[in-house]
C-alpha cells in the first residue's frame, strides 16, 4: 500500500479505535442518551451519522461503490445498541480499507464528487474532511457523556450543584 494511503488508513483506524472504546464504555443506555437541549444528539446518532458519511465519501465518491445514503435517517432513525454501532464501525472500516487499498499518492489527487451536486474535491482533501468530521463528533460524544454524568449527579432542583458567580 502506498505510504500516504497507509497514513490515511492508519489515522482512520485510530479514530475507529477511539469510537469503539467510547461506545463500549457508554453501553446501550449511554449511546441513546442525549441532553434536553435543542439539536443535541446522542452518541448513537453521531456514530450512525459519522460512518454514514464515511461510507458515502470513501466508498461512493472515492471508490465508486454506491451506498444510497439517506443522511436524514441517520438523525431520525439511528442504530440504538452498542452492538449494532460497533458492527457498523467494523463494516464501514473493512470496506474503507478495501477501497483505499487500491489508491496511490497520485490517485488521491484526482477530483471526486461530494455531497453537494456539481462540487468536487480531491480524494485527498475528501479523506482529510472525513478525519476532521469524525474527530469533531468524537469530541461531541465525550461532551455528551460528561453532560450525562452531570445529569445523574445533580438533582433537577439544583441540589448538589456547585455555586457560581455568573
Amino acid at each position: 500500500m502506498d505510504t500516504e494511503v497507509e497514513e490515511f488508513v492508519g489515522r482512520l483506524d485510530a479514530v475507529k479505535t477511539v469510537v469503539r472504546e467510547t461506545i463500549r464504555q457508554l453501553g446501550d443506555e449511554g449511546v441513546t442518551w442525549s441532553p434536553d437541549i435543542p439539536d443535541a444528539n446522542s452518541a448513537a446518532v453521531l456514530v450512525t451519522h459519522m460512518f454514514g458519511s464515511e461510507a458515502a465519501t470513501v466508498h461512493e465518491y472515492i471508490g465508486g461503490i454506491p451506498v444510497n445514503r439517506d443522511r436524514d435517517s441517520e438523525f431520525a432513525d439511528p442504530l440504538t445498541t452498542a452492538h449494532d454501532l460497533l458492527d457498523l464501525i467494523d463494516r464501514v472500516g473493512a470496506r474503507t480499507r478495501d477501497v483505499l487499498s487500491s489508491e496511490t499518492k497520485e490517485s488521491l489527487g484526482r477530483q471526486v464528487p461530494t455531497r453537494q451536486p456539481g462540487v468536487t474535491k480531491s480524494a485527498r482533501r475528501s479523506l482529510m474532511g472525513v478525519l476532521m468530521h469524525e474527530t469533531e463528533h468524537i469530541g461531541q460524544m465525550h461532551l455528551t457523556e460528561a453532560l450525562r454524568r452531570a445529569a445523574r449527579t445533580y438533582r433537577a432542583d439544583g441540589e448538589g450543584l456547585p455555586s457560581t458567580s455568573w
